[in-house]
């Protein structure tokens, strides 16, 4: 058995923030039931970035192994099979608009008299109130209240985006485990409990620890130090690129045996101090060391040597790292609608199970009748 089976969750909710939070869910065994719109488009991932007829890879990769049900919450019958939907669930996610879900009659007060024992979770954009609270929200405008996009500025000190929905899926996967930290609470006799996440209070938490270090201590008596963002670079060889840090601690001496034995006499370069003091100069002793190696050459020496660090992977050869296929992180399948699609597994294995890869995403409304018949 999966941890999570037996557990049913209604999920109300688009885009990437709760579906891949229930996603993940429904690789650890819950049972999704996703409602969506009677509007025939439904959640609108369905139809964004690549994809084959009318089922998307961004769409399957958010809500695979998950059932579909249409209802029209506007009408008193459709209003009635929600909550009886609701009732029969151990956790019910919306992602709605503050107010939204009171005005529709499903809202968390709406819900709690007759199911004391609901998990009923909320997630905004900015949360309940507030001068933002109302306003439409996208990743995008959350990495750029956060600090994440003025941090991936460039050489010219022009800020730029992260171009992944990095915020969506960080608040999915702290949504996940504060479900899950419910439904063990509730286990434990604390009854059902109305979580509420914003997406830009987890972005903040999120980028807080190091995004935010060089501004975290207050007072006088602080150190500064290089941040992440002049360390973490790219470098080039003959043939590509390598992800390496030119700096580091117990790896110190391992780096220098690699690319350049002289740094241990190098009196700029003694101390952990006078690296991070000296970061800029490291770097270039770096980027000359390694310019005139090819990558093969650069790896083999960081391998020869302990040195943590990785070629930098084009997209179209992710698949074919050697940990990857021994791993058996990806796999390649027919997946009902979406034809034949890779995707990864899921990252848990419990107990030693196998890593299985869930259902296909569901079709629109594909589950409707089974699901309310059931009911």
């Amino acid at each position: 058995m999966k941890p999570l089976e037996g557990i049913r969750i209604v999920e109300a909710g688009q885009m990437i923030s709760v579906p891949f939070a229930t996603m993940l869910l429904a690789e650890q065994g819950a049972e999704v039931i996703k409602v969506e719109l009677p509007d025939g488009v439904g959640d609108r991932m369905r139809f964004l970035g690549t994809r084959r007829g009318k089922m998307g890879a961004l769409f399957h990769g958010a809500n695979r192994g998950k059932k579909s049900v249409v209802l029209d919450t506007k009408s008193a019958d459709g209003l009635v099979a929600m909550k009886k939907l609701i009732a029969s669930a151990d956790v019910f996610v919306q992602n709605f608009r503050p107010g939204a879900a009171e005005r529709m009659g499903i809202g968390e007060s709406d819900i709690r008299a007759e199911h004391p024992d609901l998990v009923y979770v909320s997630v905004s954009g900015f949360g309940s109130s507030g001068p933002s609270a109302g306003q439409k929200v996208y990743d995008y405008v959350i990495q750029a209240m956060t600090g994440m996009a003025a941090l991936q500025s460039d050489e010219t000190n022009e800020p730029t985006l992260i171009r992944q929905f990095v915020v969506d899926k960080v608040t999915a996967l702290a949504v996940a485990q504060a479900i899950t930290a419910a439904v063990l609470g509730r286990e434990r006799g604390m009854g059902g409990q109305h979580l509420e996440l914003s997406m830009l209070d987890i972005g903040l938490w999120f980028f807080w620890p190091d995004g935010m270090m060089d501004r975290a201590l207050l007072g006088d008596g602080v150190t500064d130090a290089p941040h992440f963002s002049e360390l973490y670079e790219v470098r080039k060889t003959t043939d590509g690129h390598i992800a390496i840090v030119a700096s580091g601690m117990r790896t110190w001496p391992h780096l220098c045996a690699a690319f350049g034995p002289q740094w241990l006499d190098d009196p700029r370069f003694a101390s952990f101090e006078d690296r991070e003091a000296n970061a800029e100069a490291l770097a270039a002793e770096f980027d000359r060391a390694i310019a005139p190696l090819t990558t093969a050459e650069a790896l083999e020496r960081m391998r020869a040597n302990d040195v943590p660090g990785a070629a930098i992977a084009p997209l179209d050869a992710v698949h074919l790292d050697p940990q990857v296929i021994h791993n058996e992180s990806l796999v390649v399948h027919d997946n009902g609608p979406a034809g034949t699609i890779m995707e990864v597994r899921p990252a848990a294995s419990f107990g030693g199970a196998p890593r299985e890869v869930p259902g296909p995403a569901p079709a629109y409304g594909q589950h409707t009748d089974e699901v309310l018949a059931a009911l």
